[in-house]
């Protein structure tokens, strides 16, 4: 498998030089600004759950493989919910109206909201090596997500000047994170022996993914720059 852990990291350095998160980085933007998609993000969490409660995890298996994925998804869970929790502390949903349920149901947001779902119709019965390929590819792009959110978090609570119980824990929570991509686990995935139509399949999965996921963010991206949040005083001005 060690192609595959080899392609995955190559996708994970290009889902990295998103223009997302270079609108994150810019802080002639005022922070509120740019995490005004956090709302939206609740689309995922939900979904996600589900994904790792009722599609990857199969508590009952004895399979090596399949006992790394349970362990993946009992800590994204609570990763997930976590760090919506803090975000959304910094009162998102009560200065821009977001109970209309227009904006989580409309055009503007339906490559978020079906991602989850096309998700599990891979994830469905698949078997454990591919499970793993995508368990590996969603702790990849949800731990560089929340950096770049987070770093963005810590900015608005300077500005703000309010303190967030959460917000002292984030970056050793996102460093705690790691289940699968640790040095110790990619050796363990390197390892993995498959056939060429195994390794074939996890590379096209692994591709389709990460794909879902770059257009999840270019649609973030699309909503924080054509939406304001009535605060868009440029910082050092």
């Amino acid at each position: 498998m060690k192609e595959v852990v080899a392609f995955i990291d190559k996708k994970k350095q290009e889902f990295a030089r998103l223009p997302l998160f270079e609108f994150l980085v810019n802080k002639n933007i005022h922070p509120k600004q740019r995490l005004i998609f956090v709302p939206v993000l609740d689309l995922l969490a939900v979904g996600l759950s589900d994904l790792n409660k009722y599609v990857l995890r199969e508590s009952s298996s004895n399979n090596k493989i399949q006992e790394m994925i349970n362990r993946y998804t009992y800590k994204e869970n609570y990763y997930w919910q976590e760090n919506l929790e803090y975000l959304e502390e910094l009162s998102f949903n009560q200065s821009m109206s977001y109970g209309d349920f227009r904006l989580l149901w409309g055009e503007e947001t339906k490559k978020t909201r079906s991602l989850c779902s096309v998700l599990e119709r891979y994830a469905f019965q698949a078997a454990p090596v591919q499970k793993l390929v995508l368990a590996e590819a969603l702790e990849g792009t949800a731990t560089f997500f929340f950096e770049k959110a987070l770093a963005v978090a810590m900015e608005l609570q300077k500005i703000v000047k309010k303190e967030y119980v959460y917000l002292g824990g984030g970056y050793v929570h996102l460093e705690n994170h790691h289940i699968l991509n640790t040095p110790e686990m990619l050796q363990v995935m390197e390892e993995i022996k498959l056939t060429d139509s195994e390794r074939q399949q996890a590379l096209e999965l692994a591709a389709r993914v990460f794909e879902l996921f770059t257009e999840v963010m270019n649609e973030l991206l699309g909503h924080a720059t054509t939406n304001s949040c009535n605060t868009l005083v440029q910082i050092g001005k």
